[in-house]
Order: structure tokens, then C-alpha cells, then sequence
């Protein structure tokens, strides 16, 4: 992702013109929050002024919500107290559409820049063909620029040279308080700053982080020679951390996938001593996320989400489809069914492994087994934990797991009570 801030030996540009591509930002927050977006949950537009100037530099602001006929008078008046011109579509008119108001605009003004002003432009949407354009469309911008939910903006390297992309909450944040996005940002970039006056200025890349150290992990269980899979469900993960946590999860707070990785080869008894490791996620996926996971040896696999039941857990019904498949059920050729690897917390996922035929093989899940179906419910599943087991997080987690009422000291339970 191409991140540039102003050099201040640069003559400040003589215009930030903005466009906001109003039903594209909705539509895909309702989308990331499960619901039709309300006042409460929608972008506080008024503090995209401060994004956009702290971020391009101190120019004229010209600012254009783009959106539906007729639209809300109040909405309309809020946008219009806050700095916004407002450009109305007519969803019922043939081939017309927001971006295509938008195109407009900025082709009006690239064909009236002079040739020595210099002037950026600034869109807020997902679309796709709009974002392509930008760079033509724009010729004669100092500078383009989009902000959205990265992981909905689209995944084209060649883009990145030419337009700088941002995340609508997590660098122009624009939220007041966090959404509860189970996708991924960019884990090569932290965006979180101690000093609110840097508060819209995204770090260029990350410190040097030390030598990662491989943990020592328990011997792994003799057996067969078998092939060895991991199969993660992103979501999963990223929700019950989040509730762990009480917060949304961050790089910092995230698991060491690579550590994650080190830890499932630890337990292979794989001809190679490999792992094939799959990390099923939200399609699209942060572009940055997936090429992290790649360089890390994961194969990515984005789900797409079902748009009439957006909080369908689809990522848990594709990993348990995959479950079925001939070869983890042993019945592809003479090759024995391979050990299996799930980090899922979901009933379902427990279901799918039982009902893999008992062939030898180790069936394993990953993660909370706090927040995993009881043992004794399935008796096959080897409950490992991602934190004391697998050793992925950098600290400790504020896990609570209950008394275990058969086994527990009054008198030290009772000093951690009062």
C-alpha cells in the first residue's frame, strides 16, 4: 500500500476536492456491521476535513456527497452545516449511478486544470471500475488518493503506484467507536499513535521487529506417516479474540501466524515434515494480509459472503464442506487419511471432523478450548491451545475459565476474590 505524507518543501497544493460515493461507503458498512447502517454506526463526516488535510497538506477543502434522489432533509442538512456540496442521482434513470456522477466531476476538472496547478483528488468508494479510472481520469491530479474498508477496496498491485489507498477507520478514523470488523487489517502497518495531534498521520512502515526465536514446542505424538493439514477459520479466530479481548483485535494483539505455522509442523509426521496450511477467510481480504500469509507458507482462500444473510457463518459451512472431501475421509487411492488441524471454535466444525471415519488419524482443533464444545461430546477431537500450546501470542491473554469446582484450593480462591 503506497503511503506518502507532504513534504513541506513542496508548494501546498491549491485544492482537495473530495468525493464521497454515499451508497457504495453505506452499502459496504452495512455489510461490515451485519445491519443497515444507522446514525449511530455511519462514518462522523465532519472529522474527514481534518483527515484529508493533515494527510494531503493545508489547501482549500472542496468537498461533494455524492448520493440518492431525493435523499434525507436532515442528512442533507447535516452534510451542508458540516462543508459538504451535495450532488443528487436518479436511481431510476438508465444507466446512471453515483460513480458515474462522480466520473463527471473530476473529468470537468481535469479538462479546466492549468497546467501548473497543482490539486489532488480524494474518493471515498468500493467501486471498482470507478477506482480503476482514477489515474486517467485524474491525469492532470497531483495526486489520487481513496479511502474505504481496505479489505473491500480492490486487490491490483499496479494500482498501488498510482493511487494511495486508506482505511476509512482505522487511518482517517472516522468512527467514533470501533465497528466490529471481522476481517483483517493490513498486519504490516500499525495505525495506532499514543499522541492525538499524529492522530491522522498512518506510520510509513513498521520498526524493525527483532529476530523472530521459534518457541520449543512438546515432542509430537508418534504415528503413521500421514500427510498433515492446518485449516484456519479466520473469523472464528478474529471474533472469539475479540471477545477475549473486549476489543476489536490488532496486529499487535493478533496471533504470530508464522509461530502458529511452526507449531502445526512441530506435530507432523508428514513424509516432508511440511504442513499444508489453508486460512479461510471474508472474501475479498486485505490485499496486504494475504501476501503476508503467502510469504508465510499459507494458501489464502476468500469466502464470499451471503449477501441476504450477511452474518451467515460462511467460512465455517466452506471449511466443513472441505472436510468431506474423499481425501481427508482416506477414501481417495491407497494414500492414508491425512491428520487434520482446525482452528474453529463453531459446533458445526466439531460435527464435520467426527464424522470423518476413524482411520488412525489424528483429528486436532486449535484455539479457546474454553470457548470449544465439551470433550467428553467429542471424544476424537484433540482440544490444543492456540496461546499455552501453540505459544502465538506475544503476551498474555485476560482469558477467564471458570472455577473447576473438582479441583481448586478454598483458600487460594479465595484470597484471588478478595
Amino acid at each position: 500500500m503506497a503511503l506518502h505524507h507532504p513534504d513541506p518543501e513542496i508548494a501546498s497544493p491549491r485544492g482537495h476536492y473530495v468525493f464521497v460515493d454515499g451508497p457504495s461507503i453505506d452499502g459496504t458498512l452495512g455489510r461490515v456491521i451485519g445491519q443497515p447502517p444507522g446514525p449511530d454506526t455511519r462514518p462522523d463526516w465532519r472529522r474527514l476535513e481534518t483527515f484529508v488535510k493533515q494527510h494531503c497538506g493545508p489547501a482549500p477543502y472542496l468537498a461533494t456527497f455524492v448520493f440518492w434522489a431525493p435523499g434525507q432533509q436532515g442528512f442533507m442538512h447535516f452534510l451542508r452545516t458540516s462543508g459538504f456540496m451535495i450532488a443528487l442521482g436518479d436511481r431510476f434513470t438508465p444507466g446512471q449511478s453515483c460513480a458515474d456522477l462522480i466520473r463527471e466531476r473530476i473529468s470537468r476538472l481535469n479538462d479546466a486544470a492549468d497546467g501548473e496547478q497543482e490539486w489532488q483528488v480524494i474518493v471515498g468508494t468500493h467501486n471498482p471500475d470507478l477506482i480503476a479510472e482514477l489515474p486517467e481520469l485524474a491525469s492532470e491530479a497531483e495526486r489520487v488518493t481513496v479511502f474505504g474498508f481496505t479489505e473491500f477496496l480492490p486487490d491490483t498491485p499496479e494500482l498501488e503506484e498510482s493511487i494511495d489507498f486508506y482505511d476509512i477507520e482505522d487511518d482517517a478514523q472516522l468512527f467514533r467507536t470501533p465497528l466490529p470488523r471481522v476481517e483483517f487489517d493490513d498486519e504490516l502497518e500499525d495505525s495506532s499513535v499514543a499522541d492525538p495531534d499524529m492522530a491522522y498521520q498512518p506510520t510509513l512502515v513498521r520498526p524493525p521487529a527483532p529476530e523472530r526465536q521459534t518457541p520449543t514446542f512438546a515432542p509430537r505424538p508418534l504415528g503413521d506417516v500421514r500427510d498433515f493439514y492446518l485449516i484456519v477459520d479466520g473469523r472464528s479466530i478474529e471474533k472469539e479474540l475479540g471477545e477475549i479481548l473486549g476489543e476489536k483485535p490488532n496486529p499487535g494483539t493478533r496471533p504470530d501466524w508464522g509461530t502458529v505455522l511452526d507449531f502445526a509442523r512441530s506435530q507432523t509426521n508428514a513424509a516432508d515434515g511440511e504442513v499444508r496450511a489453508l486460512f479461510a477467510h471474508i472474501a475479498p481480504g486485505h490485499a496486504g494480509f494475504r501476501r503476508a500469509l503467502k510469504d508465510l507458507g499459507y494458501t489464502s482462500s476468500p469466502v464470499r459472503l451471503d449477501d441476504a444473510q450477511p452474518m451467515r457463518p460462511v467460512v465455517e459451512e466452506f471449511i466443513c464442506g472441505l472436510l468431506g472431501a474423499r481425501a481427508f475421509r482416506g477414501e481417495a487411492g491407497d494414500e492414508p487419511a491425512p491428520d487434520i488441524m482446525v482452528i474453529g471454535h463453531g459446533q458445526a466444525i466439531f460435527e464435520a471432523l467426527s464424522d470423518i471415519p476413524d482411520r488412525g488419524q489424528r483429528l486436532c482443533a486449535l484455539g479457546f478450548p474454553e470457548r470449544m464444545p465439551s470433550v467428553e461430546s467429542y471424544p476424537r477431537i484433540e482440544q490444543l491451545d492456540l496461546e499455552r500450546d501453540a505459544q502465538a501470542f506475544g503476551a498474555e491473554l485476560p482469558r477467564e475459565f471458570g472455577v473447576d469446582v473438582d479441583n481448586f484450593d478454598p483458600d487460594e480462591e479465595l484470597s484471588k476474590l478478595f
